[in-house]
């Protein structure tokens, strides 16, 4: 017994300095750099996720811009129906000439009436290609067509209110005492109404006309040309197509810094790897940016792009006649279709803002790692 007591005294029991000596040891220059390991790869993996979803969001965000594809002519004066239908009789008779094509339109507000339910909304009338008015997403039927004088599309929201639905396609209503028959239900959080008018009414005025087709990368003058050729008369205003070419850039711009920032990384890895290697890999970088080059430069309008780098007197006036669109662009009085695609350009500069952002961490993240297995 007494031996067993002995024994049993000898066992030790853990005590407050070994458990603080353990607690020591866990946090051992190994530990911690494990832990701060764990944590750089969660916020590496984060910021990856982060640039990637606001990429996606960038590219939809600018396949929504890329529909603003027209040129648009916007008049304080009403172009009266006569001189509409003389436009468009003067592009007939030049077809084959990269003549433009105008659809008309205007924006007023309407009142209507749906059984019981009566109302004024917004409304948009045309005369032509619905989807150069109103680049809209369907979600049931689709835009009158050119020869339709009775039928409309409504939004959403206007369905909505209207019939407390959206399934209403081929559902009468009044516009302004005139019947109309939904032909479709596009997107929209807001009441709108598409008004169809055919080609050959002259009943109406318009205040703006988009003009499709027309020489390929047509630039200002083209457009006045056409306008003071076909009977319409100087715009007071021009909206280019350069909005689609800004979004653009705007989302290739995060991706572009990932790619000089990799193939900086490449050239130095083989160059230290293969001294020998290290013209040749020069110039395999100079045949594959030769190569990329005109891709990267589709992105942009023709006019944009120097016929020679080097020529100063190009890029003074490249400069002056973006600050001219611009100042043009924005200082036109806006209607709803460029309300929404000034929302559009600015959701655009949001996400290729956050994903810079989120881009150069990753190449200073990856910067110091590199720099720290190296010193290690």
């Amino acid at each position: 017994m007494e031996c067993g007591v002995d024994n049993a005294s000898r066992i030790k029991k853990p005590s407050f300095q070994s458990a603080y000596a353990d607690g020591k040891a866990s946090d051992s220059p190994y530990a911690k750099n494990k832990r701060r390991s764990i944590r750089g790869g969660v916020v590496d993996i984060l910021l990856w996720c982060l640039l990637c979803v606001l990429l996606v969001l960038g590219f939809v965000n600018h396949g929504a811009v890329r529909r603003y594809s027209s040129v648009s002519l916007r008049y304080s004066a009403p172009i009266s129906g006569q001189a509409a239908y003389a436009a468009r009789q003067y592009s007939i008779a030049r077809n084959g000439e990269d003549a433009f094509w105008p659809t008309f339109w205007k924006e007023s507000n309407v009142s209507l009436e749906s059984g019981l339910v009566s109302f004024s909304a917004d409304s948009i009338a045309y005369s032509g290609d619905a989807s150069l008015v109103w680049p809209a997403v369907y979600v049931d039927g689709a835009a009158p067509g050119v020869i339709d004088d009775i039928g409309c599309a409504v939004s959403e929201a206007l369905a909505q209110r209207l019939w407390g639905s959206s399934d209403v396609v081929g559902m009468k209503f009044q516009i302004d005492g005139d019947t109309r028959v939904v032909r479709g239900v596009f997107k929209g959080e807001y009441e709108l109404v598409l008004i169809a008018y055919m080609d050959e009414d002259v009943s109406q005025s318009w205040s703006a006309a988009e003009l499709s087709g027309g020489p390929n990368d047509a630039v200002r003058s083209d457009a006045e040309s056409y306008a003071q050729a076909s009977g319409l008369g100087r715009p007071d205003s021009i909206l280019m197509r350069g909005t689609s070419s800004v979004s653009g850039a705007m989302s290739v711009l995060p991706l572009l810094i990932l790619a000089v920032y990799g193939l900086a990384l490449l050239i130095g890895f083989a160059g230290k790897r293969f001294p020998l290697a290290n013209k040749p890999i020069f110039y395999l970088c100079l045949i594959l940016l030769a190569v990329l080059l005109p891709l990267m430069l589709n992105v942009l309008p023709a006019w944009s792009i120097p016929t020679r780098w080097s020529d100063f007197v190009f890029w003074s006036s490249l400069i002056q006649r973006a600050a001219n669109g611009m100042r043009e662009f924005l200082g036109a009085t806006p209607m709803q279709r460029d309300v929404e695609l000034r929302m559009l350009l600015l959701k655009q500069a949001g996400f290729s803002f956050l994903a810079v952002c989120c881009s150069l961490p990753i190449c200073f993240r990856w910067q110091m790692r590199r720099q720290n297995t190296v010193s290690g």
